[in-house]
């Protein structure tokens, strides 16, 4: 016990550090409690078939109020909720597994204390008399807390009930029934009945705060576990009075809260005929819904009828009385409506009429006549109220007098009167997309604003407001035309400023210069921008767009052959070419793009200066020239036969061929034998081996030879030597 006493230490620093930390604005629950207990009873919880009376609340005012779960897991879209704590403590996500308000105060109901197990804290306790219309009421609810599953099965076991008083259909009478019960059951709805391990259908588990429970912390309450919806029900004697309490508290501590969600409308008996009201915007008034203005729109009065009527046709009479004049204030009505087969709803419309009179608020009172669930005719009554349309006024500010303009300067409308519901319509005079009732305006001249405003209803009120600029010219700035240039080259920018109030700045973009004028040598297409700011800080701008034509000439080559080259243009931006081969032959310039050409050798090789023109679009050329070497084309052969007779025919064996950069040759017998060797092409074989001339017959001849490209190449024959 004195452990989980201490959680009470700790419960005011938790609730000062959530009033500072920042909750989730959307997907979550959320919560109200500007209501009143009468008017959360009347307009909340009630359903059809009864009528309430005798509304009382015990407890904090902070205790109670409506709930909105539409966005969360509660299972209810709207409701009354009830809590041991701030009812705003609901509100998720969960995290905090000790959510929780002390308002220390300890509470006595014996019917709390019949259930609880230890003594009674921060009760809140909601009360009235209703008398139901049929034989049944019931009303479906939620209960949660943040004792789950901490404090499951302890004495610290937050307590809450239902309790009926009046006639049991049975006999005698109900004396504080608790009809919160477990489905099918006598046992009462708590921590300890209904949670994981007991009941647990019926419970869903919503973490524990700290992401370390037995289920993902929730994201949109923050109590640690919650029922499923349930249902109170109790069976009554129709037409009679009965009394109702619905209680709940803390047991043993004021910390970690409970609370019990009862969803909107289901505080019902039965399907009875409803009389209430609506009003067709636009007319109304701001969260009533009974009243409309004189001559704007209309009001309906709404009848649901008994379902259980809907397979027959129905006609529901009523009369109309009031102060207001029928005819005159509003238009003709009849005095009845028909239901058709399976129609469930009907509605009779106070159309108003503008008589164009001061008479402050009238009424329309409806009177409908039904049949009662409890036997007999009954009536329902139901006001709609018609008040004089306020006068519409607008006010904008007063007419400015200005030195300089000045940048962003907001005009302000006020509003007074005409019909606010759905809020005001807004136009100024030229400026057709602007539909607020704040306008930002920079005039740089003498300029009147003309503000319309109209309300729902279609009245309109118009003020103006002058900006007086009467010294002030606008300044005018004029720049160089946009131009082209080529790649390299330069070009003036220049720009006159006149009126505005000097001295002027002047600030380029790119940042070039801090002048009106600049010399600039772009490397790439440019938009050169000029921003001036005058005396007044008023600015002005202007750009200058220079396109560059970009020219890069350059080539590459490879060789066809030794002495035939193929050009590969890779210039950039040209097109048109032009090529100087640098030999003097009668082809040694072209105009074509990739050309191909042949040169000519003198001796080993030669060296020409071959140079490349590209020219672009705008005429801009770029030249590239290179020095090319050139070496004789290689052929090779040999002859496979000769004479060595001395008659100076054919009476050497050679090879022969061009573009031979060393030579060697070799001959051999059929056994292998070397007989003769040279490295010199112009000195052959004599037919000889060591001064003797050899038979006659074939040799076997090897040539080594290498061209000006240092490829080495090898061929082998035979020779016939003949006499």
């Amino acid at each position: 016990m004195v452990i989980f006493k201490k959680r009470n230490s700790f419960s005011g620093f938790i609730f000062l550090f959530l009033l500072f930390t920042p909750r989730l604005s959307t997907a979550q629950l959320t919560t109200n409690n500007s209501l009143t207990p009468n008017q959360l009873v009347q307009t909340v919880l009630l359903g059809g078939g009864l009528t309430a009376t005798n509304v009382t609340y015990n407890g904090d005012p902070t205790a109670i109020g409506s709930f909105n779960g539409t966005s969360s897991n509660i299972g209810f879209s709207a409701g009354l909720i009830m809590a041991t704590g701030n009812i705003s403590n609901a509100i998720g996500p969960n995290n905090d597994g000790s959510q929780g308000s002390n308002f220390n105060t300890t509470s006595s109901d014996p019917e709390l204390t019949g259930i609880a197990s230890g003594s009674l804290n921060d009760a809140a306790i909601l009360e009235f008399d209703f008398v139901p219309s049929s034989d049944t009421i019931k009303f479906r609810y939620v209960f949660g807390s943040e004792e789950y599953m901490e404090f499951a099965n302890s004495t610290f076991n937050d307590a809450f009930g239902f309790f009926i008083s009046g006639p049991n259909p049975a006999g005698g009478n109900f004396v504080n029934k608790n009809i919160a019960l477990i489905p099918g059951t006598a046992t009462p709805v708590t921590i300890n009945n209904v949670n994981l391990s007991n009941n647990g259908a019926y419970y869903f588990d919503n973490g524990d705060g700290t992401g370390t429970g037995t289920a993902p912390d929730g994201l949109t309450v923050q109590y640690d576990g919650f029922t499923v919806p349930l249902i109170a029900i109790s069976p009554v004697v129709c037409g009679q009075q009965y009394h109702i309490k619905l209680a709940i508290a803390d047991v043993s501590d004021g910390a970690y809260d409970s609370g019990v969600f009862l969803e909107a409308g289901s505080f019902s008996s039965g399907n009875s005929t409803t009389l209430s009201s609506t009003i067709n915007n636009p007319g109304g008034v701001t969260g009533n819904d009974s009243t409309i203005y004189e001559g704007c729109i209309s009001g309906s009065f709404v009848i649901h009828r008994n379902p259980s009527s809907s397979g027959t046709a129905q006609t529901f009479f009523y009369s109309l009385n009031g102060t207001a004049t029928e005819g005159t204030d509003y238009a003709a009505m009849s005095d009845s409506v028909i239901f058709a087969v399976n129609q469930d709803s009907a509605l009779i419309t106070i159309n108003s009429l503008s008589d164009l009179l001061i008479e402050g608020s009238e009424t329309v009172t409806l009177t409908l006549y039904v049949t009662s669930l409890c036997g007999g005719n009954d009536t329902l009554t139901k006001t709609i109220y018609i008040e004089d349309t306020p006068a519409l006024k607008v006010s904008l500010n007063d007419d400015i007098v200005l030195t300089c303009p000045t940048p962003d300067l907001v005009l302000t409308s006020q509003i007074m009167g005409g019909v606010a519901v759905g809020g005001y319509t807004y136009q100024w005079q030229n400026y057709p997309a602007s539909t607020q009732d704040t306008l930002h305006v920079y005039p740089l001249t003498t300029t009147t604003y003309i503000l319309t405003v109209t309300d729902i209803c279609g009245h309109t009120a118009s003020d103006t407001c002058t900006v007086f600029l009467s010294s002030y010219t606008p300044m005018q700035l004029t720049m160089s035309n946009d131009t082209s240039v080529c790649l390299g080259e330069s070009v003036l920018l220049e720009s006159h400023v006149s009126n505005g109030l000097p001295v002027y700045n002047y600030s380029w973009s790119p940042n070039v210069t801090s002048q009106d004028s600049v010399t600039v040598i772009p490397d790439v297409t440019t938009a050169y921008i000029l921003t001036v700011t005058d005396a007044c800080a008023v600015t002005i701008k202007d750009t200058i767009n220079v396109t560059v034509y970009p020219i890069s000439a350059s080539y590459s080559y490879t060789f066809v052959t030794n002495q035939t080259v193929q050009f590969n243009n890779l210039s950039i931006g040209g097109i048109s070419y032009h090529w100087s081969f640098g030999d003097g032959s009668d082809d040694s310039v072209s105009i074509e793009t990739n050309p191909e050409h042949s040169f000519p050798v003198e001796g080993n090789f030669s060296q020409y200066t071959v140079t490349l023109i590209a020219v672009n679009p705008k005429g801009c050329s770029d030249t590239i020239s290179s020095v090319i070497t050139i070496v004789p084309d290689f052929y090779f052969y040999f002859p496979n036969s000769f004479t060595p007779n001395g008659n100076d025919r054919n009476d050497f064996f050679t090879g022969y061929g061009s573009g031979i950069k060393s030579y060697r040759m070799r001959i051999f017998n059929r056994w292998g034998q070397l007989l003769y060797e040279t490295n010199d092409i112009l000195k052959g074989w004599d037919g000889t081996y060591k001064g003797t001339l050899v038979e006659f017959g074939v040799y076997s001849c090897v040539f080594d030879v290498e061209d000006f490209k240092d490829k080495k190449i090898r061929r082998f024959g035979d020779v016939n030597l003949m006499r």
